[in-house]
């Protein structure tokens, strides 16, 4: 009898315990998954994914940080009775890139994989933003860390992990050229390599003496396009505008408005404006134009006259206060005016062959455009005619009329119905 409770006992023992890890699973199961899934989540594990097989636990998902990692394994560690088997931790760290800009410099974070990829990273960015100061310090490596499905080192411009910060740091283009007295800065941003390269090129063409500077011009193709960088439109209107004497200057923003600042006369302002329509099209100019009579009034003008540097000063002074005027609506050569040309006579023939005149005419700017200007025409004339037959040499008179000049104006002559005479 006693036998036969034994042999009972010994089959019922694996039927308890069948029953027992049955109800098990059952009831408490789910239960367990369920808390590693909210530990999982606290620690801040993305897609998580638990797999319990009675007391053994196997946990996926992605963690943001080292940290996070760690925080996750020990929490799930600490789930009672459940255990974490060596390699049953397939968390993994993704890599991660962040950037924040705060004026010119850029700070970069995240987390890598061991290797080489944070200087590759520093090189891009710096290529394609020469202009802002880069701080690495906080793109960090660790061993836990792996590249994202379908990113492969080293990171490239079209990289999916380095489109949000690339996004962040496109800058809108913009062009600043300064003229002085001895040099042609450029600076700004340009969206092609090209086109900087055209712009130092035609202002080397008319620079003369001056030094041409581009070092505060960049270009890099992660800069906006911009509407007025059309090549050789926009080098043409630099040739043009920068070759006339300084100072001047011309900015560009990405509105498309150009802002203009120089001496100009009529004309170059006229030639100015058509060179820039086509780079702007119909966008309005924001000209501040110091409207001169000619070019010979341009602060600076180098005389062109081969004579010795004493007799040049003497005429000058001498030409500096003669103003030949004339009524009102005539070209007639008053007597009193011929008493002054005939007094300066003796000195233009001592001056001899070498000396080169301008003899131009200020319209009035009263009056009607066209008429003015055929007026001033027969002024100068009427003066260069005295003068040649006073005996002056006419192999390098030049009679013009001047562009007229608003009264008021500092370049404005102390009559708009005077002729005066300049050397070349």
């Amino acid at each position: 009898m006693r036998l036969s409770l034994i042999f009972f006992m010994l089959i019922l023992l694996p039927l308890a315990t069948g029953v027992h890890a049955w109800l098990f699973c059952r009831e408490n199961l789910p239960v367990l998954t369920q808390e590693a899934m909210s530990r999982l989540q606290a620690a801040g594990v993305r897609n998580p994914v638990v797999d319990v097989r009675f007391f053994d636990i196997a946990v996926t998902g992605e963690a943001p940080d080292p940290a996070s990692r760690q925080k996750a394994l020990e929490a799930i560690r600490s789930l009672v009775p459940l255990r974490l088997q060596p390699g049953a931790d397939r968390i993994h760290v993704l890599a991660s890139l962040k950037a924040q800009l705060k004026g010119n410099t850029l700070q970069v974070s995240g987390w890598l994989p061991p290797g080489d990829e944070t200087e590759n990273i520093q090189s891009l960015l710096s290529e394609l933003r020469p202009d802002l100061t880069l701080k690495m310090d906080e793109l960090r490596t660790a061993a836990e860390v792996r590249w994202p499905e379908g990113v492969k080192p080293p990171l490239t411009a079209g990289s999916v992990m380095l489109k949000p910060v690339l996004e962040m740091l496109r800058v809108p283009a913009e062009l600043h050229i300064r003229a002085k007295d001895d040099a042609i800065v450029l600076s700004g941003l340009l969206p092609d390599t090209t086109l900087k390269e055209e712009l130092v090129a035609a202002l080397a063409e008319i620079a003369g003496a001056r030094v041409v500077d581009p070092s505060a011009l960049k270009a890099s193709a992660h800069v906006l396009p911009a509407s007025f960088a059309k090549k050789e439109l926009l080098a043409a209107f630099v040739r043009g505008f920068f070759n006339a004497p300084p100072p001047r200057s011309f900015d560009i923003l990405s509105d498309g408005i150009p802002r203009l600042e120089a001496l100009a006369t009529r004309q170059m302002e006229s030639q100015w404006l058509g060179l820039l329509r086509p780079v702007t099209g119909a966008s309005k100019v924001d000209a501040s134009f110091t409207l001169l009579p000619s070019v010979y009034h341009f602060p600076g003008y180098q005389i062109q006259s081969k004579l010795p540097p004493e007799t040049i000063a003497s005429l000058r002074e001498m030409l500096r206060s003669l103003a030949v005027v004339f009524e009102t609506g005539s070209a007639r050569l008053l007597p009193e005016e011929q008493t002054k040309l005939a007094t300066l006579a003796p000195a233009l023939l001592a001056a001899g062959p070498a000396l080169g005149l301008v003899i131009g005419a200020h319209p009035d700017p009263a009056g009607p455009e066209g008429v003015e200007k055929e007026l001033a025409k027969a002024r100068a004339g009427a003066v260069m005619s005295f003068l040649v037959d006073q005996g002056v040499p006419s192999a390098d008179i030049s009679a013009v009329a001047f562009d007229p000049v608003a009264p008021g104006s500092p370049s404005a002559p102390a009559s708009p119905r005077s002729v005066e005479l300049i050397i070349k």
